[in-house]
């Protein structure tokens, strides 16, 4: 699953931050990233009553956290991209401040995906129709995976 990402402005994006997000009807709205919704699922997902779908602004690059090695593996987004959130029902803060738990859509990883970020989930790709449904956008190949280490020979 996707860690990290970087908008087309250059801003850095984490999980476990608060993100801003628009709605399909242009509405901005915070959500603070905690988790993940497979597009799998998405339709359950929303049916829930209170959650909602948004969208990032332009997205330029996306990473994943290697759990074994802690690399991050950077690769493209294609042109036009952007990410979705399901942001779950707002809950009050310790603050007293409500806030929503936005979660990251997610989706199968094709082969080439797999063996380059180290996981079996990625970002699913779009940008909102008129209508408020997804158009999804096609990822783009990532970079031939890295050679293992070469370890010591005596």
């Amino acid at each position: 699953m996707p860690h990290l990402f970087r908008t087309l402005d250059g801003t850095l994006w984490k999980a476990s931050q608060s993100l801003s997000l628009t709605f399909a009807d242009g509405t901005k709205i915070k959500g603070l990233w905690g988790g993940s919704a497979q597009n799998e699922k998405l339709q359950w997902w929303l049916s829930k009553p209170g959650h909602d779908l948004a969208q990032t602004e332009g997205v330029a690059e996306v990473a994943v956290r290697d759990d074994d090695t802690d690399e991050i593996n950077w690769g493209p987004a294609p042109t036009g991209a952007r990410l979705f959130f399901v942001l779950e029902p707002p809950i009050t803060g310790k603050n007293g401040e409500p806030y929503r738990i936005a979660k990251l859509v997610t989706t199968a990883t094709t082969s080439e995906e797999a063996a380059y970020f180290r996981d079996t989930r990625f970002a699913l790709f779009g940008t909102f129709n008129p209508e408020g449904s997804i158009t999804i956008i096609s990822p783009l190949p990532p970079p031939p995976p890295k050679p293992p280490l070469q370890g010591e020979l005596f």
